[in-house]
């Protein structure tokens, strides 16, 4: 059996995204799509990217350049 692509990964490969969808909310995405959150403010979203780094410990965190689109939001 081989192991998801995500899974697969070094924990350096994984980033933390930070930044608004297009509806001006709140998101935090992580680069392959394990990880996904919609929050308040950029505060919250920072507070829950830094308490998620505990999944993979090596993420890096990072404010998205773009706007981001949610699945949540759908």
């Amino acid at each position: 059996m081989q192991p998801c692509s995500a899974c697969a990964d070094s924990p350096a490969d994984h980033v933390l995204l930070v930044g608004r969808d297009r509806d001006g909310r709140w998101v935090v995405q992580e680069n392959h799509g394990l990880i996904e959150g919609l929050f308040i403010n950029r505060a919250a979203a920072l507070h829950f990217a830094h308490c998620e780094r505990h999944a993979f410990p090596a993420a890096r965190i990072e404010l998205a350049t773009a706007p981001l689109t949610s699945i949540l939001s759908r």
